[in-house]
């Protein structure tokens, strides 16, 4: 038993290494192979490279097999994605092998290449195979399974049969219409903040949000974005509604805090009968008065089923808006005084607040492209 333990040993070792997964590993040996090819390159024939490069590349190829006959029994058509990536891999250390006339002649590597040809072709017939089934399925989630089918029989053998048509038909099959309703306020919120239910910023925002989402012409997800005037006008019924409900909103009274500091300096005052300068120590006391506004909020993203009539999202984006102002008198010497202690006595103490309005566009701004990726990214496949 003892004479075999060696051997399960490097088995063993061999199969682990190849249930990690083989693009990491065969991207460190293709480098390694790189860099013995570039030394063999300057150095011409030399018997130690040459061993390096066979130890490398054998135990590459070696790692390689056994995973490529484990995918064998994988699911089709998503065993070739581990399949092709691997014959790449192999084909890639032959071709870096074959930048030496010498190595290629002492090594002898497997050229993959007519075979990784005949493999992306059976691997297009299978995903162009399984696209057409979850196509003939005609559910969202199917012609999302078709569309991602046909592109990768497309991208495994360049326009491959008519499957850049059958991923636009699978897109277009796919498209919901979304209603985007106008900005709403809780009654709490209302009350609160004395606030029109809906304003010419709400407008606005609510223009723009449909714009950057991509409105009725959007080609990035398969949606489309409207109002409800412009589904009115088409005669069309939403599949997605979004509400977009500001909720909890706090608006604080203006708070006034107050703090000092000293400032000394030392000024030149006269001379002495010597004509040398005399200094004499000035004080003065600063009082500063910040004032403080802060602002709350919480935005409700709320996606529903317009069929179903159930939710399919629910997010609540925080914001919240603070602002400082600040202003001081002083007593004492003004000469103690710094430029920065002027700039803030010389402030106003009567300078307007933001407004509620103010606040509100602040916090809008700070969670609208929340708001556009949260809805795009619910709509999206």
């Amino acid at each position: 038993m003892k004479q075999y333990l060696p051997i399960l040993l490097i088995l063993i070792s061999i199969s682990l290494s190849a249930c990690r997964g083989g693009r990491s590993g065969t991207r460190s040996e293709e480098k390694d192979l790189a860099t013995l090819i570039k030394r063999l390159n300057k150095k011409g024939g030399d018997d130690k490279i040459i061993a390096d490069l066979q130890e490398v590349y054998g135990t590459a190829f070696q790692k390689a097999a056994l995973r490529l006959d484990n995918y064998r029994y994988d699911a089709a058509p998503q065993k070739w994605d581990k399949i092709i990536p691997e014959l790449e891999g192999l084909q890639r250390m032959y071709e870096t092998i074959s930048q030496s006339a010498y190595a290629l002649r002492m090594i002898k590597p497997v050229n993959y290449y007519p075979r990784l040809v005949a493999t992306k072709d059976s691997a297009a017939g299978d995903y162009y195979q399984y696209g057409t089934e979850q196509l003939q399925q005609n559910l969202r989630e199917n012609n999302k399974e078709a569309y991602y089918a046909f592109e990768k029989a497309n991208r495994f053998v360049p326009n491959y049969r008519d499957s850049k048509q059958l991923m636009k038909e699978a897109f277009e099959r796919s498209i919901v219409h979304v209603l985007i309703n106008e900005v709403q306020y809780d009654d709490w919120g209302n009350s609160n903040w004395n606030f029109n239910q809906y304003n010419n910023n709400d407008r606005m925002l609510h223009n723009n949000l449909i714009r950057d989402l991509g409105g009725q012409t959007s080609t990035s997800i398969p949606a489309r974005f409207y109002d409800a005037f412009q589904l009115r006008q088409q005669n069309s019924q939403p599949d997605i509604v979004t509400d977009l409900v500001w909720r909890n909103l706090r608006f604080d009274q203006p708070r006034d805090y107050t703090r000092s500091y000293n400032r000394s300096k030392q000024i030149e005052t006269g001379r002495d009968t010597a004509n040398r300068p005399i200094y004499t120590t000035v004080t003065a006391t600063v009082h500063v008065t910040q004032r403080q506004l802060n602002a709350d909020a919480e935005m409700n993203v709320i996606l529903t089923d317009a069929a179903e009539r159930t939710q399919i999202g629910w997010d609540r984006l925080p914001a919240e808006y603070r602002y400082t102002y600040e202003y001081a008198d002083y007593t004492g010497d003004r000469r103690a005084l710094d430029a920065n202690d002027l700039t803030l006595i010389n402030r106003s103490r009567n300078q307007q607040l933001p407004s509620r309005q103010d606040a509100m566009n602040e916090m809008m701004r700070r969670v609208y492209q929340d708001i556009v990726n949260r809805v795009r990214n619910k709509v999206n496949w």
